[in-house]
């Protein structure tokens, strides 16, 4: 089910938005905004989910560190070069 809103467009930008659709065979205007809609959604989402992870890995940036120090240490101490 859809709702019906409105929005205010400028006439040039609706009219070319129009002309570009029609010589394309794509759908209407509210459709063309429907899609960009959906996509801004997803690309906010996506966005939220990378700074979640970004401020987790930051979290135990010190952690992560010292156990890949160790693990060359180690490996250092059985293979000497």
């Amino acid at each position: 089910m859809k709702i019906e809103t409105t929005i205010s467009l400028d006439p040039e930008l609706l009219e070319g938005l129009n002309r570009l659709l029609a010589a394309n065979g794509h759908g209407s205007v509210s459709e063309l905004i429907e899609e960009m809609l959906r996509r801004f959604l997803v690309k906010k989402k996506q966005r939220a989910y990378d700074l979640r992870e970004l401020d987790l890995i930051n979290q135990n940036a010190d952690r992560l560190n010292q156990e890949a120090d160790d693990v060359l240490t180690y490996s250092e101490m059985i293979s000497p070069n």
